[in-house]
């Protein structure tokens, strides 16, 4: 029998049947011989576009990332409700494919988002935020989103009472309280975590210039001075 005239599958068709097993099965589902089985091939077809397992789930990661659409930023946008609709989108992708969460924490190359964090920076840039304040927001921004999103999957919150389950009146009264004061969903407060995130870092990152900073292992001054 003569070879095909064109590949079996392809590294695109790969990626779709991994995602669409972690999304009905779940993570502990996947394996190289499972993604061939439902693409109706050998393994060893697989290896032909993906080194090992890692090389592929690498791939799944970067496919879900390009779910998390660049906002539009029309004139008159101010720099923080930019990085809020973006915190947003990054939230939704996730929360459309729950079962894959984990793959963004352990496989996504943060190298593959480098244009994503230069218009990142170009915009705090043009709203005027010191440079040297863009990585810490850069990468706080990145910490928070995934990780608030990764407790509400494991949360699966939907009143505002949820945010702490398990609280008794009597014993956590205090929390009680706050939990009933407390008006905001998850999505809201996710938008409230990031909103006070920025504004936390432009008014108040080094509000002591020159005072010394103690780090593990060393000291160093604000100004970058060991």
């Amino acid at each position: 029998m003569g070879r095909p005239t064109k590949p079996l599958i392809s590294r695109s068709s790969a990626v779709a049947a991994s995602i669409e097993i972690i999304d009905t099965e779940g993570m502990d589902a996947f394996s190289l011989p499972r993604v061939a089985k439902q693409l109706n091939v050998r393994t060893s077809s697989l290896y032909h576009h993906f080194a090992d397992r890692r090389e592929l789930m690498t791939e799944v990661a970067k496919k879900l990332m390009t779910e998390a659409v660049l906002p539009e930023r029309p004139p008159g946008t101010h720099w923080v409700e930019w990085f809020v609709d973006l915190s947003l989108n990054y939230r939704d992708a996730i929360l459309r494919r729950p079962n894959a969460a984990l793959v963004l924490v352990q496989f996504l190359p943060r190298d593959i988002l480098t244009g994503t964090y230069e218009k990142c920076a170009r915009i705090l840039e043009e709203g005027g935020v010191p440079a040297s304040l863009h990585v810490v927001i850069l990468d706080g921004l990145e910490k928070i989103s995934l990780a608030t999103t990764l407790g509400d999957l494991m949360r699966d919150p939907v009143g505002s009472r949820e945010v702490f389950p398990n609280v008794d009146e009597r014993r956590h009264p205090t929390l009680t309280r706050a939990l009933d004061a407390n008006g905001w969903s998850s999505r809201e407060l996710f938008v409230v975590t990031i909103r006070g995130f920025l504004a936390g870092v432009t008014n108040g990152a080094d509000p002591y210039p020159g005072t010394r900073i103690e780090l593990p292992g060393q000291i160093r001054t604000t100004d970058g001075a060991e």
